[in-house]
């Protein structure tokens, strides 16, 4: 692989890094993590004066949640592929299995208005799940690229 393609590689990853604790920060102060605040969050509050979601209003945010979520797994997985051997078999289940908590995540909302509360804690453990194999994935990703960069630079 070119070296141009290392350098990428890795400013991507940690645009991703960013993109992943962004996202993080906006969730935790938008919804919270606990039961609760999840539940008034979809399901409205009396007292919160807080209105509850619509199938239409979880629409409109769960689509470009499906393209952005599903490009960002995928790009990640296709420069996985690039890491070593040993990475690629190690990274394998992790990215499926973010690929199920990314739909889990997003799922999950329209369930919960639904009335099936049980998909609140569904919510939060997808949304964990999804925040730490990101960051395990990209940290495969940039830990190889980064090393990668420097045997390149080492034999010239």
């Amino acid at each position: 692989m070119h070296q141009s393609y290392r350098y990428a590689i890795a400013y991507f990853a940690v645009f991703a890094l960013l993109l992943l604790l962004s996202g993080a920060t906006l969730f935790v102060s938008k919804l919270g993590l606990g039961y609760e605040s999840i539940e008034t969050f979809y399901l409205g509050s009396n007292t919160g004066f807080a209105q509850p979601k619509s199938t239409f209003g979880l629409l409109e945010t769960a689509l470009p949640h499906l393209g952005a979520m599903g490009l960002f797994i995928f790009v990640v997985g296709h420069f996985l592929l690039f890491t070593d051997k040993r990475q690629k078999k190690r990274a394998k289940k992790p990215l499926i299995l973010l690929f199920i908590a990314a739909l889990l995540d997003i799922a999950s909302g329209f369930l919960i208005i639904q009335g099936w509360t049980f998909f609140i804690w569904v919510k939060i453990a997808a949304f964990l799940l999804l925040q730490i194999l990101g960051l395990y994935l990209l940290y495969v990703l940039l830990n190889n690229t980064i090393q990668s960069i420097a045997k390149y630079a080492g034999r010239q």
